[in-house]
């Protein structure tokens, strides 16, 4: 086992760290001209020498360190003559300090190191999303000495095995990752991450994080997405190890010296008895200080009543749990299996009183910014809808309209006009010009997330459109 770990710039977190099959650690400062995957309100600020100083006993306590330069866009500054220029004063300070590696996102980066700077190594970033052997190899061939694989496929074995025999660079697995499973903000957010990392960036390197908003409604309102998430229990590396990874990443750059000693010591040890969000990231977004560092009130307010609802992942109830995912193709068949839905009522415990209302406080939230009231506007008007040519039984229009409000205010507007399509679309199929109930149910059915089929089936029953 090799861990490569988060660093927060706290020189006593090296001394913690020595005493565990610690390889390297990684890091930037709270901003750089390539930018990063946390913001820059977040991050500890640190000068260029204190960073030096910090390299130099990463090295003496026989650990490597890794450069983080992983932002997934640059604003194509990288291409403008000026910023280039910078950009390459800045790679040169880098080798210069003797960072061992850096972790990049973007391909052309990769390839301008490897030319400019060949005694830095490569390490590619998870923000790259390497989850098949075709990316793998790619990567690969411009340059990369170690992939970061993208944390969406740590349980997919099958994949992990293939892409450890087609290449010859280390693979790393990230450990630590509570996001979705298939987040669909993922790739959204860490774009939005980049630039508020930056050190030109126009807003100020500020912004309004509604993907850490959107992932805690879905979260807190359906503890089987917690199970869902990638991350790996401390007891489970053997079966990476199996397969011949055995470098593995503990993020939590944000997190105290504590927090980050904890969890690389339960990984170390293989084996935790507590509660997995205190070694996780991603459920907790209490853990960090987010609420006292955010400099948007209203999302530090939100946050911090997330610590009531007192999320628990009960690691002494999932021993077995991964053996289930040696066989299952879980990207072709999550809505046909109830496999984290058993499992999340096994080990997951939430004050649902208390979730609820964090949840309410999030939508309240979330609902001033897509009315723009958050920005000091009025809603928009809603725009008149085309007329299909089909007409609506006014029963039917009511009790869709009803069934409407259980989806989450700010997928309201969205599911309205998705499930009236799957609606219309039902009708023409009979060879009707009315829209009634039977159109409805088909639709609702066919087109509501999983998260959200339990409310809309109790909506249903509630009016008497399925059998209870």
């Amino acid at each position: 086992m090799k861990l490569h770990v988060a660093t927060n710039w706290d020189l006593d977190l090296i001394d913690n760290l020595a005493q565990f099959p610690v390889s390297g650690l990684y890091g930037v400062s709270d901003h750089s001209i390539v930018g990063g995957g946390r913001p820059s309100f977040l991050l500890q600020q640190i000068s260029e020498e204190r960073i030096a100083e910090y390299i130099k006993k990463v090295h003496e306590n026989n650990m490597e360190f890794s450069y983080l330069l992983n932002a997934p866009c640059m604003n194509n500054m990288e291409y403008d003559p000026h910023y280039h220029k910078e950009l390459i004063e800045y790679l040169q300070w880098i080798s210069d300090i003797e960072a061992d590696s850096v972790t990049v996102t973007i391909p052309f980066l990769i390839q301008l190191i490897k030319e400019q700077f060949p005694r830095l190594k490569i390490r590619v970033s998870t923000i790259a999303h390497v989850n098949s052997v075709n990316r793998a190899m790619f990567y690969e061939s411009l340059g990369a000495d170690e992939i970061t694989l993208d944390v969406m496929i740590n349980r997919d074995f099958k994949t992990l095995e293939q892409i450890q025999k087609a290449v010859k660079c280390k693979l790393i697995v990230l450990l630590t990752d509570g996001c979705l499973f298939q987040c669909p903000f993922r790739y959204y957010h860490y774009n939005t991450l980049g630039h508020a990392s930056q050190t030109y960036q126009q807003f100020e390197r500020n912004y309004v994080d509604t993907c850490i908003l959107n992932c805690s409604i879905i979260k807190f309102s359906d503890p089987t997405e917690v199970i869902k998430a990638r991350w790996v229990r401390p007891e489970d590396l053997t079966h990476y190890e199996a397969i011949g990874i055995e470098n593995f990443k503990i993020a939590g750059r944000r997190m105290s010296t504590q927090w980050i000693t904890q969890s690389v010591k339960a990984f170390s040890s293989r084996k935790y008895n507590g509660n997995l969000v205190d070694i996780i990231q991603g459920f907790s977004m209490s853990h960090g200080g987010l609420e006292q560092k955010d400099p948007n009130v209203k999302l530090s307010e939100t946050i911090g009543k997330e610590s009531k609802s007192k999320l628990v992942i009960d690691n002494t109830k999932l021993d077995g749990f991964i053996d289930f995912f040696k066989k299952q193709n879980c990207i072709a068949m999550c809505n046909a299996c109830s496999y984290c839905e058993e499992w999340a009522k096994k080990a997951v415990i939430l004050n649902e009183e208390e979730s609820q209302r964090y949840v309410e406080s999030i939508k309240g939230y979330m609902n001033d910014i897509l009315s723009s009231r958050e920005f000091g506007l009025a809603a928009a008007k809603p725009k008149e809808k085309v007329k299909s040519g089909l007409e609506w039984d006014s029963e039917t229009q009511r009790i869709f309209d009803d069934l409407i409000l259980l989806s989450p205010p700010q997928f309201q507007q969205m599911a309205r006009m998705a499930i009236s399509s799957l609606a219309e679309e039902k009708a023409k199929k009979r060879e009707s010009e009315v829209i009634e109930n039977q159109d409805i149910i088909d639709a609702f059915i066919e087109g509501t997330p999983g998260a959200f089929q339990a409310d809309m089936r109790e909506g249903l029953k509630k009016h008497g459109l399925l059998e209870k």
